[in-house]
């Protein structure tokens, strides 16, 4: 399963590379326009999908990491995570990993809102949170995530 979700992430990317107009959705091998990409990012925390797997091995994610890490555009960075994130979880600390990779946080904000329906041990949020400088970004991460927070 650890080789399969490898491999359509190599196949996003070869196809994302080719032509930056629209990304290959491989698990329904179909194209979806970025319009389409964007509303499925924008669903509310609580339309969460269900927890359907384990959070991605270390070595998958440092690939992805790595990957992202090697662009220079954050538009680049954001559209590849945006197909990094397709069928796979993650841990807080991975997440607050991908969004060191950026300076300010309203581009942290953008990347939380892609993965903020992938992440799932939510217990250890503090460390996302952390990742903000200020507060009311730090709000604006927890509402994303669906915490509450006084």
């Amino acid at each position: 399963m650890k080789r399969i979700s490898k491999t359509i992430l190599i196949l996003a990317i070869c196809v994302w590379t080719g032509n930056g107009t629209s990304l290959l959705n491989a698990s329904n091998s179909h194209r979806i326009t970025r319009a389409e990409l964007e509303l499925q990012q924008r669903r509310p925390p609580h339309d969460r999908p269900p927890h359907r797997g384990h959070i991605m091995s270390d070595s998958d994610f440092q690939y992805l990491y790595k990957t992202i890490k090697k662009k220079h555009f954050d538009k680049d960075r954001l559209e590849l995570l945006s197909v990094g994130v397709l069928d796979n979880h993650f841990s807080c600390r991975q997440c607050a990993k991908i969004l060191s990779l950026y300076s300010f946080d309203k581009d942290k904000l953008k990347v939380l809102d892609i993965m903020a329906r992938h992440i799932v041990d939510l217990d250890n949020a503090r460390l996302i949170l952390d990742s903000f400088r200020f507060e009311s970004d730090r709000r604006k991460a927890a509402n994303m995530l669906g915490l509450r927070r006084r």
